[in-house]
Parts: C-alpha cells; sequence; structure tokens
C-alpha cells in the first residue's frame, strides 16, 4: 500500500520529504494531512468511472487514504 502511496507522490511532484518520512515511519500530523490531499487529487482526477463511481483503482486509492490517516484518528 505504501507503495502506491509513493508512486502517487513521485507522479504529483509532491514534496519528496513526505515519501521519505512515509517510508522511514516518521510521519507527522501535517505530513499524514498533505499526502492524504495528494492522493484525494488522484483521486479525483482518476479514481471514478463515467457514472461517477469509484473504480476498482478509486476504492484502492479510498484504501490507502483510510491507512495512512488512521493515526489522525486517535
Amino acid at each position: 500500500m505504501l507503495s502506491l502511496a509513493e508512486k502517487i507522490l513521485a507522479a504529483r511532484h509532491a514534496a519528496p520529504v513526505l515519501a521519505e518520512r512515509l517510508a522511514g515511519s516518521q510521519v507527522t500530523s501535517d505530513d499524514r494531512k498533505a499526502i492524504i490531499e495528494v492522493i484525494a487529487a488522484e483521486l479525483c482526477e482518476k479514481g471514478f468511472d463515467a457514472d461517477s463511481e469509484p473504480s476498482a483503482y478509486g476504492q484502492e486509492l479510498e484504501r490507502l487514504i483510510d491507512y495512512v490517516n488512521r493515526p489522525n484518528l486517535k
């Protein structure tokens, strides 16, 4: 799952430090919010089918957002 996040961060030209922190499990709450923003943008652009329903990729992105955001919910 984290490899998908790293690919999206790189493809969307997010700050390289975000991917580095994510890979090293040293993500702050603010980092998580920034990462989620990038993944949400990917979801909005590429995660829905013609009927505005989440595609398989969109569902994967939703799971990724949930995974990244989990520590913020505690």
